[in-house]
């Protein structure tokens, strides 16, 4: 009982740090337009340098402000559809913080959110438009659309997500959306069969209510991102990865709301949901994933051209801690990425930036933003490539009820460097920038105090913080070991960590 006190008040402290910093309506009155796309990078590769300011100029020409009738948004979707997709938006979400989109990220998933009915099965709707529609394109009625059925999970990931990176209180106390997580993580697993111990006895076209005559039949409810396969697709390892992360988000957000109990008990269903992973999606015969299982019980594992395995999704949603099978994984994508579809490629630069093969990440950036690629002004490619700069090579991931942020370089040789400026996370604006693997500077351009929690590659006893001899840890656990140190950063302060003097 007392530990669950000290837990409440921890959390709720936190909470109304948050809600002192953004309040619980929306973002700050600070995110205005006006400081859209301020985020500038450059770097000792010029084409990379190149490749950052055509995807920052594209994604920005996709931002509208509050002049449509669905308010701030940006294009999500299929190019020139004027719509955003519940996918896409939870992919492109942090790419666009990145730019200054805060306002369009809020609003969208607010949208998706205050449209979630029983009437529709507890689904919202797939792709909404300009005109606060859903679109025609994937929508007839309630009884007739087109639904993936990852998309409630994806959004509720996203949303922590987005919290983690903007400190924004508004993703844990709106109304609508704690509604809307509520209704996912709970009716909405239940009335589709989603859970473990239920969806391989479920009935793959269960709730369809149009009759013969409807325009989009089981495609509304396909229990995968996976539009494609050699049959009648029953369910995909996607599915399983999705549900596994909205539970730990949602489990997180509902303690940051001071209900321990209630998070504790979706922390046990998302340990459930694991183990189904493990044990199901997992052949330990052929040493690799099955990604696809189909009506007849036949599976498919990689796949590659129109029918893509959707194994990335492993990777996204932050669900394998297991070094071989990630290495796996990795190893697929690398020797088949050339024969990937645009919408996949735009997962992948950050999976390789993170499994030491910047060299590969590098050259896929470049790729995706060539005159080349005919499909590179889908709006996901260039608002990903703005986050896969960030996270993946300078390595910049930040905690909102901590109010930290962490880098580490991911260059692939001491002789480069690569610095970005400008960056928005919590309240602040940041600049950070790499020499090589061994020595960040970073710099609180605006804002309160930060912490940086500075990680250098490499086992070291020491670190040097300004030059002076700073007593540092390690962590080993995984394949690429990095020491680390924490660092106050007041605001207009500049400090540099180093692994020598």
């Amino acid at each position: 009982m007392g530990k669950t006190k000290t837990n409440d008040s921890k959390y709720l402290l936190l909470l109304i740090f948050a809600m002192g910093t953004y309040g619980c309506d929306g973002p700050s009155k600070k995110t205005t337009t006006e400081s859209m796309g301020k985020v500038a990078f450059d770097a000792s590769d010029k084409e990379l340098a190149r490749a950052f300011e055509w995807a920052k100029t594209t994604a920005l020409s996709y931002a509208h402000d509050n002049s449509d009738p669905v308010g701030y948004w940006y294009e999500a979707a299929l190019p020139n559809r004027e719509a955003f997709c519940m996918r896409d938006v939870s992919h492109q979400a942090i790419g666009a913080e990145i730019l200054g989109l805060g306002k369009h990220n809020f609003n969208m998933l607010l949208k998706f959110a205050q449209n979630i009915s029983e009437e529709k099965e507890f689904c919202t709707y797939w792709e909404i438009n300009r005109y606060d529609k859903a679109a025609p394109v994937d929508y007839e009625n309630d009884h007739d659309f087109w639904y993936n059925l990852p998309a409630n999970f994806d959004v509720t990931y996203s949303a922590y997500r987005i919290y983690k990176w903007t400190g924004n209180a508004a993703y844990l106390q709106n109304t609508d959306l704690k509604k809307f997580y509520e209704l996912s993580m709970n009716d909405y697993v239940d009335h589709w069969d989603l859970g473990f111990d239920q969806i391989l006895d479920r009935d793959r076209s269960m709730h369809l209510k149009a009759g013969p005559n409807s325009r989009f039949g089981s495609n509304r409810g396909i229990p995968t991102y996976n539009e494609g396969g050699r049959g009648e697709t029953f369910l995909g390892i996607d599915m399983t990865a999705s549900i596994i992360a909205a539970y730990n988000a949602y489990s997180e957000m509902l303690k940051l709301n001071g209900a321990v109990d209630e998070a504790e008990r979706h922390h046990r269903k998302a340990e459930r949901e694991l183990e189904f992973l493990n044990d199901f999606w997992w052949d330990g015969e052929k040493g690799e994933y099955r990604s696809i299982l189909y009506a007849n019980g036949e599976f498919d594992y990689f796949m590659v051209g129109e029918d893509q395995a959707f194994l990335h999704y492993l990777n996204y949603f932050d669900v394998i801690s297991d070094d071989e099978k990630l290495e796996y994984i990795v190893d697929q994508y690398q020797a088949n990425f050339d024969k990937l579809i645009v919408e996949l490629k735009s997962y992948l630069p950050i999976i390789f930036y993170e499994n030491g093969r910047s060299k590969l990440a590098n050259t896929m950036i470049v790729d995706l933003c060539s005159p080349e690629n005919p499909r590179r002004d889908y709006p996901e490619n260039s608002f990903t490539v703005i986050e896969h700069l960030a996270r993946g090579l300078m390595g910049i991931n930040v905690d909102g009820a901590s109010q930290m942020f962490s880098t580490q370089s991911r260059l692939e040789k001491e002789g480069d460097w690569a610095e970005m400026k400008n960056i928005p996370l919590l309240s602040n604006k940041v600049g950070i920038a790499h020499h090589g693997t061994s020595k960040t500077v970073a710099s609180n351009q605006s804002g309160g105090t930060l912490k940086w929690l500075a990680k250098i590659s490499g086992s070291h006893a020491f670190l040097y913080v300004n030059g002076n001899k700073t007593k540092c840890d390690v962590n080993a656990s995984g394949k690429f070991a990095y020491s680390y140190c924490t660092v106050e950063l007041r605001e207009g302060e500049e400090v540099t960590v180093s692994a020598v003097p």
